[in-house]
């Protein structure tokens, strides 16, 4: 799950819906306000939005998402891919990766500006996320009394990737499930997007690996919230080698008020025999918190939210995301004050394991006969030996100098020369874990400290762009 990313000209066709969703939505919060509903009435409508997949392709967008046509409240919400009959598509057909959902004309209250899914632009933060969810299908359900105001002029935006484990293109369904309640009694949440990679369009980070067993590494980010107020719902999401995200309240004695546990399936879950394999596996669920009463927060006060991995092995291109829903308050409230007693967390009944798997994630190719995709020991093409500072291109799709030979302590340097998409270069397994941004221009580099066989792929495009660089 990302914050959010987008295709080519999406920054023109966000700019073209600024201005009409801020005048739409000033409106209706005056006709939200002149006029309540005579009777409350609580619905569930189903959304759809058909999508098309090539074979073996790692696809994200950026596109407009239908929403209930209700001035009122957003009470629980939940999304799958299906076929058109409504059944779910199993991952190992199609792999619905990560989805967020946004608010177009919401200003995102922590970021004023984000990096897109390319490094190297900036947008300005107009667009507030909501709801996602990744592999593991994290749903809202808030606390009974509660809701996330929403307008029929609303402007949605959703952002989804999408991977293709079959040889043939893919047509599905993604659909999201909105329960709304117009009765104007609701207490009022606001949604707040943390990140430990905050203000990113595709907020990953890289987890080196090499440690002793048990050993952890962690990544953090501070939240100064603007309101007071009680946290009454929390959700998280991590990827594959997570060991928990932790919220803290670093002025109150750094106590920890959530712990974000993912449950591992067991090793006979499909998750883990997936074909072939384009990322590490995440978790089948991440556990999650809801109360009534509360987790009190006080504006000014900072929340850290810390993501941590295990650090034995090398974890590539995770994330460390929750989204908090805030019940704001008008009076004063104690952010170090009691917490709540049986709001979580609340964890899957389905059988888990608690600690993750040790996965090894391969190069993969397509095999010229059969056309199917299928491990491989390293690319085609010649191996030849290269000195500390060498270049290598970055191309559409391929690497220039797809397997390699350097000595140990070599900084190599990545070129990025595309023309028609943006790529990175991500090691799938190897004795140090890297990657770098997504990009269509610019350098990346990367010095080899430790030897050994280190298999590389362009994570958007893993059948099709691939490297070995060893290290003597």
């Amino acid at each position: 799950m990302t914050a959010a990313v987008g295709g080519p000209g999406l920054e023109e066709w966000l700019l073209k819906r600024i201005y009409r969703a801020l005048v739409l939505a000033s409106t209706a919060v005056v006709a939200l306000c002149a006029a309540a509903p005579a009777s409350a009435e609580v619905k569930t409508e189903t959304f759809r939005q058909k999508v098309t997949v090539s074979g073996y392709q790692v696809k994200q967008e950026m596109t407009p998402a239908e929403h209930p046509k209700v001035d009122g409240f957003i009470t629980a919400m939940s999304v799958d891919i299906v076929d058109e009959d409504g059944t779910p598509v199993p991952i190992d057909r199609l792999m619905l990766h990560h989805i967020v959902f946004s608010k177009l004309g919401d200003k995102n209250p922590q970021c004023e500006n984000f990096r897109g899914f390319n490094y190297d632009q900036q947008l300005p933060g107009l667009a507030r996320p909501f709801y996602g969810a990744g592999e593991e299908r994290n749903k809202l359900v808030l606390p009974p009394g509660y809701g996330l105001p929403t307008r029929q002029s609303d402007v949605w935006l959703n952002t989804w990737m999408l991977m293709n484990h079959k040889r043939n293109t893919d047509t599905a369904y993604i659909e999201w499930k909105v329960t709304t309640d117009d009765n104007p009694d609701l207490k009022r949440v606001d949604p707040y997007w943390l990140d430990v990679v905050n203000c990113n369009a595709d907020p990953i980070f890289n987890v080196p690996g090499g440690g002793k067993p048990g050993s952890t590494y962690t990544k953090s980010y501070d939240f100064t919230p603007p309101e007071s107020g009680h946290i009454v719902g929390a959700g998280g999401h991590v990827h594959g080698g997570a060991k928990n995200l932790e919220l803290s309240q670093p002025a109150c004695g750094n106590r920890k008020i959530m712990t974000f546990d993912p449950a591992w399936g067991m090793a006979s879950h499909p998750f883990y025999h997936v074909r072939p394999i384009l990322h590490e596996p995440g978790p089948i669920h991440v556990s999650q918190y809801g109360s009534p009463e509360g987790f009190p927060v006080a504006a000014g006060q900072p929340l850290r939210l810390t993501a941590s991995y295990d650090n034995q092995l090398p974890h590539t291109r995770v994330m460390g995301i929750s989204v908090i829903y805030i019940a704001p308050s008008s009076e004063p409230v104690n952010g170090c004050g009691e917490l709540p007693l049986n709001a979580g967390p609340f964890q899957t009944q389905e059988p888990h394991r608690t600690a993750p798997p040790k996965f090894k994630v391969p190069i993969v190719g397509i095999d010229p006969n059969s056309g199917q995709a299928r491990d491989i020991s390293k690319p085609p093409g010649k191996t030849v030996k290269l000195k500390t500072g060498s270049k290598i291109n970055v191309r559409d799709f391929f690497f220039s100098r797809p397997n390699v030979v350097v000595r140990r302590g070599s900084k190599l340097n990545w070129l990025f020369r595309s023309k028609q998409d943006v790529h990175n270069v991500t090691l799938a397994s190897g004795p140090r874990g890297f990657g770098s941004p997504n990009r269509a221009k610019g350098k990346f580099s990367y010095r080899f400290k430790a030897k050994g066989k280190y298999r590389i792929f362009c994570a958007l495009h893993p059948v099709a762009m691939t490297e070995v660089v060893t290290v003597k």
